[in-house]
């Protein structure tokens, strides 16, 4: 079902989750559309409308079923599987994100990292270790990872983008502002911080 959603309907369906995994600390058994909408600023029609594309049903006048919702949305967007993935920069934002233990919960599996800087190559990052980038295309075979996080200067990222691509990587999460060219068997997710970062602004009426 995950590959029939939009990458909206994907993005809200993670908010939701974040808010029942805090009702579930909490034991709190049900929640309303309109709890979900209030929390997060939205119109409570287009939570029912997501809910009810992933097949859960709520009880009239009570709501959906905590636990239940939780569970469907894990299923449908496949946190209980696991996806091993490299990180491509060793850098404050690559070693930030290899190190952020919350990401095993979703089925994030950051298994090591790769940079070009000599000094970084042949240390660890926490627990994981930093190897050469030249030594990818090894590890690609060796461990049958083809997911990368590219979290690298803006100036090298298509050459980089290309060198993971010919390694054998097909999904990129993409944390550069730049647009990557690729073809289309290989899919490229677009992390926009600074477009993020100008949506709230805009939004929150940041002076």
């Amino acid at each position: 079902m995950k590959n029939t959603l939009s990458q909206r309907t994907i993005n809200r369906l993670t908010q939701y989750h974040t808010i029942l995994r805090d009702y579930t600390k909490k034991d709190i058994d049900y929640i309303t559309s309109s709890q979900i909408a209030n929390l997060l600023t939205m119109d409570e029609t287009q939570v029912r409308k997501d809910v009810k594309q992933i097949n859960c049903k709520g009880k009239c006048k009570v709501g959906y079923q905590v636990k239940e919702l939780k569970n469907i949305i894990e299923k449908v967007l496949d946190y209980n599987t696991t996806k091993h993935a490299f990180v491509i920069g060793a850098g404050n934002l690559g070693m930030a994100l290899s190190k952020y233990s919350k990401f095993s919960e979703f089925g994030l599996d950051i298994v090591c990292l790769f940079d070009t800087d000599k000094n970084k190559i042949g240390k660890l990052a926490g627990e994981k270790h930093i190897y050469s980038l030249e030594e990818l295309p090894e590890k690609v075979k060796e461990l049958n990872i083809n997911i990368a996080i590219l979290t690298i200067p803006n100036k090298f990222a298509q050459d980089v983008c290309d060198f993971l691509v010919k390694s054998g990587i097909k999904y990129i999460w993409n944390f550069t502002p730049t647009v990557l060219k690729v073809n289309d068997d290989i899919k490229v997710w677009n992390e926009n911080l600074i477009g993020s970062f100008i949506q709230f602004c805009a939004i929150s009426n940041v002076k």
